[in-house]
């Protein structure tokens, strides 16, 4: 077995959030021969610190036996929220090195009302940490292996939502600028846990955005939800169902409508005075 090297060891043992900023920037497969000889008692901060969708890739580049071990060594919400990454090929293989009793407490986790929010949500959602630049995030970004959405979500340590990002603004900003000081804190997310009616449907995010953050209790975020699939799956008509963006479109259309009597209104003063 490979030797870790010292000096990444003792770095990850004192800096584990720095190391994971450091980590998501290589491959999977790179980070995955280094952390492989590690003890997984002190790799499991650093790989908690990790965006869950990088950390997800490099468990699974990873040797099953480690992989399984750094698995119990985390948290278990932070285990779960990996674990839901993994195809379903990597999720029997490490599932059969587990324990049994982490096993039934992983499900636990897993598996959501059958009509919740969580329970359709997409587990891959575009997150970056609030401390980075608009620079490293675009970098970043061009690493995506999905292509990105519109929306960019900033997180904390922890992985709690803090704010959103267009992508658009990102691009125009200052590339020194952090994005916690140029985020929207307006994010208006999801409750995992929140059931699915046709109610739902009128939350104020959808006015205007078609995709909504998804968060647990503690706000960490952990999906994205798309207005069409719960649309679908309320089994709403959508003829019958009014658009999230109407009322955007009917208080455009007052405001056209009282700038054009106003101008006319002015244009009519104005004749009457050359008169």
């Amino acid at each position: 077995m490979d030797t870790a090297p010292p000096l990444s060891v003792e770095f990850i043992r004192r800096y584990p959030v720095e190391a994971a900023r450091v980590l998501e920037r290589l491959s999977a497969d790179d980070v995955a021969a280094l952390l492989n000889p590690m003890p997984a008692e002190l790799i499991a901060a650093l790989i908690a610190s990790m965006l869950p969708e990088r950390a997800a890739s490099c468990i699974e580049s990873m040797e099953d036996a480690p992989a399984s071990r750094l698995l119990m060594e985390m948290p278990l919400t932070h285990s779960a929220r990996i674990f839901r990454m993994f195809p379903e090929s990597t999720q029997q293989r490490l599932h059969a090195l587990l324990p049994d009793t982490m096993c039934h407490k992983l499900r636990g986790f897993l598996n959501y009302e059958l009509l919740s929010v969580g329970n359709l949500m997409d587990p891959v959602v575009n997150m970056l940490p609030e401390a980075i630049t608009v620079a490293e995030a675009i970098r970043r970004i061009e690493r995506f292996h999905h292509p990105a959405s519109c929306e960019l979500y900033v997180v904390d340590e922890l992985h709690r939502l803090l704010g959103v990002i267009e992508l658009g603004k990102l691009l125009i900003s200052n590339h020194h600028a952090r994005l916690r000081d140029i985020m929207n804190n307006k994010s208006q997310p999801l409750f995992a846990h929140t059931a699915i009616d046709a109610s739902l449907l009128s939350h104020p995010g959808w006015a205007s955005r078609r995709r909504l953050p998804v968060v647990e209790r503690d706000n960490t975020l952990i999906g994205i939800l798309a207005y069409n699939r719960l649309q679908d799956c309320a089994d709403i008509d959508e003829h019958h169902l009014s658009s999230p963006t109407d009322g955007v479109i009917s208080l455009g259309g007052l405001y056209w409508l009282c700038l054009a009597r106003l101008l006319d209104n002015l244009f009519t003063l104005a004749a009457t005075e050359k008169k």
